[in-house]
This record gives C-alpha cells, structure tokens and sequence, in this order.
C-alpha cells in the first residue's frame, strides 16, 4: 500500500482491551484498518475472541480469564442491582490486575504503540514501563470526569451537576483505594511508581473517544480535552441467512429483542417473559440467542430465534430494536433509524439508556431488574403509537449515516 504524504513510518502496535463482545470487536475492526495502512498490530485482550480474530485475519495474543465464563459465574450478581454488581466487578478486576500483570509484559515486549480499551487496567502500566505510546480508547463519553452526567456505573442517570462532581470524586476515591492498589502491587514488580491518580492513569495523555459525535459527544465540563474519532463498529450490509431472509419477507417488520453479552441465570423465564410481552404487544419478533441463551424453547410462528447476524443490515428492517444498551448496539440502532427500548444491565448501559431517552429515540428504559411482560408490551405498543419517536429516529439514521461517509479513518488517530 502507498503511503500518504505526512503519514508515519510502519509502527509496531498493540491493541488490548478486556470485557465483552462490544469492548473487543472495535478493537478488531480497528485493527484490520491499522493493518491496511501498512503498519504491524495485534490485538490482546479475553481467549473468547481469538476464533472471531482468526476468521477476521487479525494477530490475536489470548490474555487474562475467558470473560464469557465470568459472566456466567457471576449471572445472578448481573441482575441483582447495583451492589451486587459492584462487588462481582470488584472481584474481577482484581484477578484480571494480577493476571495481565503477569502475562502482558511478555505480550508487549516489541511493541512502541499502547492502544487500550475496555476494563482493561494494566496496559498504561506496561506501556510505561516500555517507554511505548499509550492511547485509551473509550466507547462512551461517561468515562471521563464532567458535571454533565454521573459515573456511569449508576442506575441513576439524571442528577444534577454538583451531585456528578461528588459522584465523580466518591467514585475514584473508591477506585483509587481499591483497584490502585492491586495495581501498585503490579507496578512494584515493574519498578513503577504508585498511581497517583487513577483517571489520569487510565485515560492517559491523549485519550479517544469512540462514539458518533452527533449521538454522544465529548463532555463539555471535562478535563481531558479527548478526541472524537467515531463509533468503531462497522455498518456495511452484509448478507443475512437465507431462512432469517424468508421470516422477513413474510410479514411486517419484526421487533428484534436481544441482550448481548449479558449472561441469564433463567433463560428459560426470560424468554417467556419476552414472548408473553410480545403476545401482548402483538408483534412478530426476533428473539436472539446471545450469551443468555434466549429463545432455546418452542416458539409460536410470528417469532424466530436468531444467533450471531450482522446488526448492520438486520436492523435496517426492524420495527424497534429492543436491547441491553451497549455501545455498539445503541449506536447500529441509531444508525439504521430504528427505535430503541433499552433494558440496561449495568455500567455504560445506563448512561445509554438515559441519551436515548433524551434524544427522543424510545421511551423509558426498563432496568433489568424490573422486566416483565406487562411493561415491555407497553413500551412495544407505544412505538407503534408514537410516530412522532419514529420519525426522529430515522432522521437521526439519517444524519449518522452521512457522517459516518465523511468521517476519516479513525487509525490515523493512533498511527
């Protein structure tokens, strides 16, 4: 490939993020345009994604605990409120600390490029040590110290601006006692000095952004001047399976319901929970399969059960996308002009879910905790009803997608 004028000599780059599908597979589409330009990458981060690197023809370096197997340890923690999830977190980023202390090094030897993402906390340290680069990149814009929203981590997004900065202060407080200190025993080994301040650790010098500017924009209020370079999921149609093809032409467009990567300690229930929601609403739908296992039970014609498909393309042709409230989901959604209804589990999915309601583009979230049939159908009925919430969400696609066309490459950011 010929290099453009002022680009950078080949660099030797190192992706790493921890966490789930959403956290990873930015980095891996990152990764194939940091490849195209010429310069050396690999992505490190859970074994649950190096098969998706190989198919992808990505360098994948497996670190770290298996995330899909912590989710399901810890299912019943993901619906059981705030608490519960803050010490499950506590307790994985504790053991992901003291695993990637000891096998990133190793990993990063012959990088000179750090580019982090996701819950992943060690990185900056080896970065340091290595005297490499070090960039994190963050999926939404509740990672960085404001007055304009509370960490992200809370249920409760809608408070205003002195309770954020205390929110904001008790919460690195708490981080600075708890996971600085499992990262201080690691930088020890390293010869490092303590962390002084976790957010400037973590965010680093030159931080990223990774959302569309025009669905979730920099913080005004915040310290660290980061830079926006787009939503990293990729929106290329692609081909849907031949039966899901058939289930789509044969009716109206189907409510397409699904949590990602979000684990379920009663699948079973869930599911009946959704289709008496849907039986109510009356509505074709999509159930998918995801890491809950949903939709594993007999299911009345009107409802199809799908596995891993291209959001892109699928929810283009959906009535409403009903979903957990990650990041790349939330911004396909948006992209395809397609209502939401957001049912948040934990972390940035409640921030999500409070900037789709205050865009316009679906009605109240339904907290995970709180699901059941009668309320989802009425959330179901209403975007039915509310044309005004539908021509807002397609004009939103819209907008997105001309942007997303005249975007640049968000690797030049990192090369």
């Amino acid at each position: 490939m010929r290099r453009g004028q002022g680009e950078s000599a080949p660099r030797h780059i190192a992706l790493v993020a921890d966490g789930t599908r959403g956290d990873l597979f930015p980095m891996l589409a990152l990764a194939r345009r940091v490849a195209a330009r010429g310069h050396s990458v690999r992505v490190c981060g859970p074994p649950d994604f190096a098969q998706a690197a190989e198919s992808m023809g990505v360098a994948y370096r497996s670190v770290g605990r298996g995330v899909r197997e912590f989710l399901t340890d810890e299912a019943r923690a993901l619906h059981g409120g705030a608490l519960a999830v803050a010490k499950a977190g506590q307790r994985h980023f504790t053991e992901s600390v003291e695993e990637n202390f000891r096998t990133l090094p190793a990993a990063l030897a012959d990088v000179d490029t750090v580019v982090a993402a996701g819950t992943q906390l060690v990185a900056a340290s080896v970065a340091e040590r290595l005297g490499a680069r070090y960039h994190y990149v963050a999926y939404y814009p509740a990672l960085f110290p404001c007055t304009e929203a509370p960490p992200a981590f809370l249920p409760y997004q809608r408070l205003p601006r002195w309770a954020n900065r205390l929110a904001w202060w008790i919460g690195g407080h708490l981080m600075q006692r708890d996971i600085g200190a499992a990262l201080d025993v690691g930088r020890r080994q390293l010869g490092l000095p303590p962390v002084r301040d976790i957010f400037d650790y973590v965010l680093g010098p030159r931080p990223l952004l990774a959302t569309d500017p025009e669905l979730a924009p920099v913080p005004e209020s915040s310290r660290f001047a980061a830079h926006c370079i787009g939503c990293l999921h990729p929106f290329e149609a692609e081909p849907l399976p031949e039966k899901l093809e058939a289930f789509l032409a044969a009716g109206e467009p189907p409510v397409f319901l699904g949590f990602g990567s979000m684990t379920d300690p009663q699948p079973a229930a869930t599911t009946r929970t959704v289709l008496e929601a849907v039986e109510r609403a009356g509505v074709r739908a999509l159930v998918s399969e995801g890491w809950a296992g949903l939709g594993a039970t007999p299911l009345p014609e009107h409802v199809m059960r799908v596995g891993s498909v291209a959001h892109a393309s699928l929810f283009r042709r959906v009535a409403a996308v009903v979903h957990h409230g990650g990041a790349g989901t939330t911004t396909t959604a948006a992209r395809a002009g397609a209502p939401q209804i957001l049912v948040p589990h934990l972390l940035d999915q409640f921030w999500w879910s409070q900037r789709v309601q205050t865009l316009g583009l679906g009605p109240p979230a339904l907290p995970r905790r709180k699901l059941a049939a009668a309320p989802l159908a009425e959330r179901l009925a209403s975007l039915r009803d509310n044309e005004l919430l539908v021509e807002r969400a397609a004009e939103l696609g819209s907008k997105l997608r001309t942007a997303l066309r005249e975007r640049p490459d968000p690797s030049l950011a990192i090369t």
